[in-house]
């Protein structure tokens, strides 16, 4: 892929634009206990990136080494980065009332997460309506 078609975030599908746009708004107006604690998806990162990376070297011509390093790496710092998460969160979660914002703030991140792959699936699986202007995978090969 061009390195400037992915760096202006051209092909960003609109519902993954507006997922990370509410996480980064969240993570920047909640407090930083609930910021942490909504990084705690990354419990189930290492699994799910071992099967992302078999999944797209198996269906996509363009996965190869160098478009899965990012995966490849969170391979061994998503462990460390959950380490410090979740110790962080148990730590400073002393209340019946943190406790609940840190259980809320990881339902968010997983709703946030649940919205990007309905965007994905929508576009791409079923019904495979692109909105104009996303990403083609076509016409990047």
């Amino acid at each position: 892929m061009d390195r400037d078609y992915v760096a202006d975030c051209a092909g960003v599908l609109p519902a993954t634009r507006f997922a990370c746009e509410a996480y980064i708004r969240f993570v920047r107006e909640k407090s930083l206990l609930e910021a942490v604690a909504s990084s705690l998806t990354e419990l189930f990162a290492p699994t799910l990136h071992k099967n992302r990376i078999a999944a797209l070297l198996e269906h996509y011509s363009f996965a190869n080494e160098k478009t899965l390093a990012y995966f490849r790496t969170r391979l061994v710092q998503a462990p460390v980065d959950v380490e410090f998460g979740l110790a962080y969160v148990l730590q400073q979660a002393q209340t019946r009332a943190q406790q609940e914002l840190c259980l809320a703030a990881l339902t968010f991140k997983t709703e946030v997460l649940w919205s990007q792959l309905d965007a994905l699936n929508h576009a791409y699986v079923t019904p495979g309506l692109v909105p104009p202007g996303a990403f083609l995978p076509e016409h990047q090969e």
